[in-house]
């Protein structure tokens, strides 16, 4: 079970996971020393991943889609593992209600879509649903500032 401290430096780090201990910890009046611990413990056990959020259209990725896939069920381990070594997918989430996998996907281009695409044929997909993104309004903002701690209680 997290405390509030636990929460509180999570917070910080959601925020801005470059900022110094040392000025999360004169912003919390929490030690530094503490706060390293915590740091430590939270890495083992509540931290998955440590990596920046990427803005997809300034590395020249303008295109990005969701989709919503229904699998053939003979075949859908083969299309997981196909999913999952795919260099288009960014992010797969498991499903249920109608579909199997939810997969945010970036691109270059349309021909780059198109591939994309035509690489799906062989699972002979049951259902396929997509979504192009058009903007992001907000993303990855859950447990960003000490007041959602409260949403936890």
């Amino acid at each position: 079970m997290l405390t509030k401290k636990d929460l509180l430096i999570l917070t910080h780090l959601r925020a801005d996971s470059r900022k110094s201990l040392a000025m999360i910890s004169r912003e919390t009046n929490i030690p530094i020393s503490t706060i390293f611990d915590k740091v430590n413990k939270l890495g083992k056990s509540t931290i998955s991943k440590y990596s920046p959020l990427l803005d997809f259209q300034k590395l020249g990725f303008g295109i990005r889609i969701n989709f919503a896939l229904k699998a053939n069920d003979k075949r859908k381990q083969e299309f997981k593992d196909f999913l999952l070594k795919n260099k288009n997918v960014n992010s797969m989430l498991r499903l249920n209600n109608g579909f199997d996998f939810f997969i945010e996907t970036v691109f270059r281009d349309m021909k780059g879509l198109e591939e994309f695409s035509e690489s799906l044929e062989p699972f002979k997909i049951k259902k396929k649903k997509e979504f192009f993104i058009i903007e992001d309004i907000k993303k990855e903002e859950f447990l960003t500032k000490p007041e959602h701690i409260k949403l936890l209680d």
